[in-house]
């Protein structure tokens, strides 16, 4: 029985308290962006509003977030109205000598439409498996959307488009943007919101929405899927990177990827945990064989998605720039160093490649903040992993025996070859076809070839144990797998 005194409020009597306590402030950007790094925003009817707010979706001028709205979901039509045609309606239009199923005109309506086809099969295949344990991500309905708005965004980036990867930073959007709309719904059936709510929760856009705020957050994440040399991006220039084995002190050009988590591993991680640090360098694990999968995806395969929620609100709310993955990376590896450093090369790699559970995510974020600023923030309760890592022992003997199969013996004479096909993999992770790859850099792949000759001779000399003798071709073939984001 309930209290006499308990009153019961109506949902969106909750959702309107809720909307003031995060909106309806004077200081209210800096409520939100705390709601987001202290984990408020877990139960939260209003993250994916926060979401929109922290990239740069909305202004900050509440006044404007109606208008702001409006344009976003009206550049999506006309966009989505560009690039998905059909030639049968436009037939009559166009002259028919260019405009047939068999021209290769590049102006030819049908053209566009099988090399079109062509980009949306393989991101199909994508999004088929999409967080392939919910039901949502089950849905045809869901998985067009997904579909359509990679597509869109690879025909609006024509230099990047579409990434193995990608669906994986876009399909939490749109759940967050459905979990949004459909409490809000629910709240709304008996009672009327204010319109403000109406027009930023209206479901009917759902697929509208998702595309501005994945556009905005792949403004951030485009360099690590670039295979070019250099970004220019809002007027800087991001440096140089490394070639794809070696070390930062390697000169040559790369991906901005590599260079990314070989920083953390070689200065981050050297910084807070020089034990560690040795114990990964003997071992010769390469930040490459695991990092380009947790920054790419965002640590996406690495959490339960509700966790994995709370870690991009963290990461959003911090900055644009996801200057915090970084330090989250490094918190990872912290987490799991005791179980890391008594480990050998198998087992490591099991840890690291199909990560542990974490009891309290949040942690793991005071984690992170602290060691980017440890005079701004507390230092956190000291946690570690204790676990029988038998588990990830057997995973990591897995991984290696599936790139034994896959590896021949070391052929020094052949390292020039097996590089070039790295190469390829590494710079257009999506496999053939002109829809989808961006031409490789010659200059990379010549380079690397120089560079990794000279390693691979040096490395060969130093493997004394028979179970590292094809070291260097399960670095390559491990390396492909992380590229590639396919570890289950």
């Amino acid at each position: 029985m309930q209290h006499p005194n308990f009153e019961t409020q109506h949902p969106l009597q909750q959702d309107e308290k809720e909307w003031d306590d995060l909106f309806q402030n004077s200081n209210y950007l800096a409520r939100t962006r705390q709601a987001g790094i202290n984990g408020r925003l877990r139960s939260s009817r209003f993250r994916s509003v926060c979401w929109k707010l922290y990239l740069d979706v909305l202004s900050e001028d509440k006044t404007q977030w109606i208008s702001r709205t409006k344009e976003h979901r009206a550049q999506y039509e006309k966009i989505k109205e560009t690039h998905i045609t059909n030639p049968r309606k436009a037939a009559g239009q166009h002259d028919l000598v260019v405009n047939n199923p068999l021209s290769q005109d590049e102006g030819s309506l049908w053209n566009k439409f099988f090399q079109d086809k062509e980009l949306r099969g393989m991101i199909k295949q994508d999004v088929l498996r999409t967080f392939p344990e919910m039901l949502y991500f089950q849905e045809e309905d869901v998985r067009t959307k997904l579909t359509d708005i990679l597509f869109c965004y690879a025909r609006e980036n024509e230099r990047l488009l579409y990434k193995q990867g990608m669906h994986e930073l876009l399909a939490p959007i749109v759940f967050v943007l459905h979990c949004d709309h459909q409490a809000f719904q629910h709240a709304s059936e008996t009672a009327n919101p204010s319109e403000e709510m109406k027009v930023l929760l209206d479901p009917k856009f759902h697929e509208h929405d998702a595309y501005a705020m994945f556009s905005l957050l792949m403004e951030t994440a485009e360099p690590w899927f670039s295979s070019f040399e250099r970004e220019v991006r809002k007027g800087k220039e991001e440096m140089l990177t490394s070639i794809p084995f070696a070390r930062p002190q390697d000169s040559g050009p790369s991906v901005a990827i590599v260079t990314k988590v070989n920083r953390i591993q070689d200065q981050l991680v050297k910084k807070h945990d020089i034990e560690l640090y040795m114990h990964l360098n003997r071992l010769e694990i390469a930040p490459q064989i695991y990092g380009i999968r947790w920054v790419r995806l965002l640590f996406g395969r690495e959490f339960p998605l509700q966790d994995l929620l709370v870690v991009w609100d963290a990461l959003f709310t911090d900055s644009i720039t996801l200057d915090l993955v970084d330090y989250v990376f490094v918190a990872m590896l912290l987490y799991i160093r005791d179980a890391l450093i008594a480990s050998n090369f198998q087992t490591c790699l099991g840890l690291l490649m199909h990560y542990p559970p974490i009891g309290d995510i949040h942690s793991l974020l005071l984690k992170a903040l602290f060691l980017r600023d440890p005079k701004n923030n507390p230092r956190p309760v000291n946690y570690q992993f204790q676990q029988n890592l038998d588990y990830y022992k057997t995973r990591g003997a897995d991984l290696v025996n599936k790139t034994r199969t896959k590896a021949a013996p070391l052929n020094i004479n052949k390292v020039s070859s097996s590089l070039l096909n790295f190469g390829r993999k590494l710079i257009a992770p999506m496999g053939g076809g002109s829809s989808g790859i961006s031409p490789i850099n010659n200059e990379v792949i010549s380079f690397a070839v120089i560079n990794i000759k000279f390693i691979a001779v040096k490395r060969f000399a130093q493997q004394t144990r028979h179970q590292r003798k094809s070291h260097p071709q399960m670095f390559v073939q491990l390396t492909h797998f992380s590229v590639n984001a396919q570890i289950a």
